[in-house]
C-alpha cells in the first residue's frame, strides 16, 4: 500500500508540531511521531476506521486530540487528506481531494 499527502496535510502536521513544541521542547517530535504510528495503521488496516463522510475515514490519534482523516484510491493508494485538530470546524478538509 503506498501513501499519498495532500500538499495541505503537510502544513496540518507542521503547524501542529510548531505549536507543541512551543509549550515544551520535545512535544511537538512526539506528536509529529505519534501522526507517523496512525498512518502506520491505516496503510496496514486502511478499511478498519471509521467513515466520516463520503469515502473519507478517521482515525483518532493517541496521546493527542487530532484525527487524521484520509481515502482510499483504488486499492492499493491511501490518500493523507487532512490532520485535524478535535476542537476545529468538522467540515475541515472535507473537500480536499
Amino acid at each position: 500500500m503506498r501513501v499519498e499527502y495532500h500538499p495541505r496535510a503537510a502544513e496540518d502536521l507542521n503547524d501542529a508540531v510548531a505549536y507543541y513544541n512551543e509549550l515544551r521542547a520535545g512535544l511537538g517530535d512526539a506528536m509529529r511521531l505519534e501522526v507517523y504510528a496512525v498512518i502506520d495503521r491505516i496503510v496496514q488496516f486502511p478499511e478498519r476506521h471509521r467513515v466520516v463522510e463520503g469515502e473519507i475515514r478517521r482515525c483518532l490519534v493517541h496521546r493527542f486530540p487530532f484525527s487524521v482523516l484520509y481515502r482510499l484510491v483504488g486499492s492499493d493508494v491511501v490518500r493523507i487528506l487532512v490532520i485535524r485538530h478535535h476542537r476545529r470546524d468538522p467540515g475541515f478538509g472535507l473537500r480536499r481531494k
